[in-house]
């Protein structure tokens, strides 16, 4: 057997029917343990393919992954999806999907996930193990090959100046009936109605219409989570100047501390903008329980800051009535 022949074997071994990944990982002195396994079949270059990863903690941890430390230059995660978990004793075993995308052939290496396992205010990472994958071509090199055919179809004659002289006509044709429609309607618009809710109110209602429009019973778990985060966002630019709508997650969390909140609020701000997030581009699926807790965190993220903004103008309005 020659060197060629062995290290093809050698691969074909390592990269059999399954693949079954174990290796426990420490978290801040807890035991966690990873299973990570995928399909016979190897994937092909920019095809999707799956994987299952199963871990396990101590129960009483929350897990969640951490996609923003996936940085590779071969492999794109697409998408995680949450499965049922199980649970034995004090140990819980959380099972993911997690479904990604090669743009290179041959063996390459899956890199580390990052997992945040939270109990309360503690916070711990864990890693799942890196491992080696064979990624196919595309197509299939042995293929006979296909004689000369033509990329485009026969060169066919367009009447540009009648489309164009058509598309004018019908242009005309709207600006003639906007005009008489505007005729006939007549008589001034009525003024806009001034709104003078306070920004809490805004938002509360605004999270009350959320609620009741039925999104998350559609399965749009995304225009949910992403509706959800415009709230906050638009309440934190009314109550603080902060122009959240285009701002990174840091970048509010540091303009936030300079209002005076405590360091409690602004770990709670971080932990609902990071898991809306989640849901809008890592395709993150939340369960019954998530949605419940994003809506109570922003509830009382609500009323927090307006708190902080009445203390914070109470003093001046003992200044305005002294003489």
């Amino acid at each position: 057997m020659n060197a060629c022949e062995f290290s093809h074997r050698r691969s074909g071994l390592i990269l059999g029917a399954l693949l079954l990944l174990a290796a426990p990982r420490p978290a801040g002195g807890e035991e966690v343990s990873f299973k990570i396994a995928r399909s016979a079949a190897k994937p092909k270059l920019a095809e999707q393919f799956t994987l299952r990863l199963e871990l396990s903690c101590p129960a009483d941890y929350d897990v969640k992954p951490d996609t923003s430390s996936f940085q590779d230059e071969v492999f794109e995660l697409t998408l995680i999806k949450r499965l049922a978990p199980t649970a034995s004793g004090a140990v819980k075993t959380e099972v993911f999907e997690l479904e990604a995308s090669a743009f290179n052939t041959g063996i390459s290496t899956f890199p580390e996930t990052t997992w945040l396992l939270t109990k309360g205010a503690d916070i711990k990472k864990a890693s799942s193990p890196a491992f080696a994958i064979e990624i196919l071509p595309l197509y299939d090199g042995k293929k006979e090959k296909e004689g000369i055919k033509d990329i485009y179809p026969p060169f066919s004659f367009i009447p540009w100046i009648r489309l164009i002289l058509g598309a004018l006509a019908a242009a005309a044709a709207a600006y003639f009936l906007y005009k008489k429609f505007k005729r006939t309607a007549g008589g001034p618009l009525a003024p806009a109605v001034a709104d003078n809710r306070t920004p809490y109110q805004f938002a509360s209602d605004a999270l009350a219409e959320l609620l009741a429009s039925g999104l998350w019973d559609e399965g749009k778990v995304k225009e949910f989570y992403s509706r959800l985060s415009d709230i906050f966002r638009n309440y934190l630019d009314a109550e603080f100047a902060v122009k959240a709508e285009l701002m990174t997650t840091n970048g509010i969390t540091r303009d936030l501390k300079k209002t005076g909140a405590d360091i409690k609020t602004v770990i709670k701000t971080r932990e609902l903008l990071e898991n809306s997030d989640l849901v809008k581009f890592a395709k993150f699926r939340p369960g019954q329980k998530d949605r419940d807790a994003a809506v109570a965190s922003l509830k009382e993220l609500l009323a927090a800051f307006t708190r902080q903004k009445e203390n914070a103008a109470a003093p001046v309005r003992a200044e305005e009535l002294k003489f």
